[in-house]
């Protein structure tokens, strides 16, 4: 396990190190400061507790957008809905709370919280499994269902944000009126309270993979679809299950998004530094190949990236697109790398094996 853990690693830091290499020289090419703005990028998230916060804070969404993307990967589709699946997760927390609110209901928050988080998982799961029933059903890539539902989400939350008595008056931009105090969490020490839930989901993740019997069905489903329903698993149900799954994550996600950072609904609320959380889930979900015990780590290094580029724009006018162009090149020589080396491995396994059948 030793060996296997240094090799990966050592993947990872001969990728990154060729991509910043990469956009180094890019730098350098247009006059910058390049030991600066590398220092800029890497550190800004550890040289102050305001920069690890803010880490964090794109942290949480963004390692909920990744698990929408990583667990349909295990069984080789891609469900690129996430962005989505967190905006209809996030209105329909939104929409519930502002509805009880407007007729007089007054929750206490040990009630509302999870309720409105409850609503927003089942919103993005079922969002989500319309693409899955679409694949499982009729054979429709998810990769167009999932793109197409993510119009359907936009949208929506452009409706509701617009509509009589939930909307800002005093906003030209689609933005509703606060949520009651009892749906809003809070922070300790500037950390939100969403992160509990996130690593709640790490957990979660971790435990329906590895240690039940759905998450094998996932897994046998993701090596040989063909072998796993001649052995009596369901294809068309694990299909499912795992799009309202993915769905239901990205739909936590966008609730407490909504709970924790916004206080209210915001048209665009799934995206920042210039780009939706979706994308970079994709991203950071190709870096550890879809491992998803990787994903917190992968994560945690991309919003450090993220939190970077603010501090690039901001202090040098560096347009955020370098940091964009870095996380791709990541991606790029990580995958790039790890294939090569499995192919040598697979031709010296080869090379080995030729002369044990030869003595025979």
């Amino acid at each position: 396990m030793r060996p296997r853990l240094i090799s990966g690693a050592a993947v990872y830091a001969v990728a990154a190190a060729l991509a910043l290499a990469v956009v180094g020289v890019l730098l350098a090419a247009l006059g910058y400061n390049v030991p600066r703005a590398m220092l800029t990028l890497l550190a800004t998230s550890f040289r102050s507790a305001f920069g690890f916060q803010e880490t964090i804070k794109k942290m949480v969404p963004l390692l909920f957008a990744t698990y929408a993307f990583t667990i349909p990967f295990t069984i080789r589709l891609f469900n690129i809905g996430a962005v989505g699946q967190m905006t209809i997760g996030g209105t329909a927390a939104a929409a519930a709370a502002l509805s009880l609110a407007l007729v007089g209901a007054r929750l206490p928050a040990v009630v509302m919280v999870p309720l409105l988080l409850a609503i927003g998982a089942a919103a993005g799961g079922l969002l989500a499994l319309a693409a899955g029933w679409l694949r499982a059903r009729h054979d429709v890539n998810p990769i167009i269902s999932t793109i197409m539902l993510n119009f359907v989400a936009g949208l929506l939350i452009n409706f509701v944000a617009t509509a009589p008595g939930f909307k800002d008056p005093m906003e030209g931009h689609p933005i509703t009126i606060p949520l009651p105090a009892s749906a809003l969490l809070g922070y300790v020490a500037g950390i939100p309270v969403s992160i509990l839930a996130a690593a709640a989901t790490v957990a979660f993740v971790a435990v329906l993979l590895n240690r039940t019997a759905r998450g094998y069905e996932i897994r046998a489903v993701g090596y040989n679809p063909t072998a796993a329903e001649t052995y009596g698993i369901d294809f068309r149900g694990t299909l499912e299950l795992a799009f309202f799954a993915a769905g239901a994550i990205a739909g936590l996600g966008g609730a407490l998004e909504i709970m924790n950072v916004h206080g209210r609904l915001i048209d665009g609320f799934t995206s920042t530094s210039g780009a939706q959380y979706g994308i970079f889930g994709i991203l950071t979900a190709l870096v550890v190949a879809g491992n998803p015990l990787a994903v917190p780590v992968s994560a945690f290094f991309m919003s450090v990236l993220l939190v970077g580029a603010d501090s690039l724009q901001r202090t040098m006018r560096v347009p955020v697109e370098i940091v964009f162009l870095t996380q791709a090149l990541v991606v790029a020589f990580v995958v790039t790398i790890r294939q090569v080396v499995a192919s040598r491995q697979a031709a010296a396994g080869g090379a080995a094996a030729t002369p044990a059948a030869g003595g025979r």
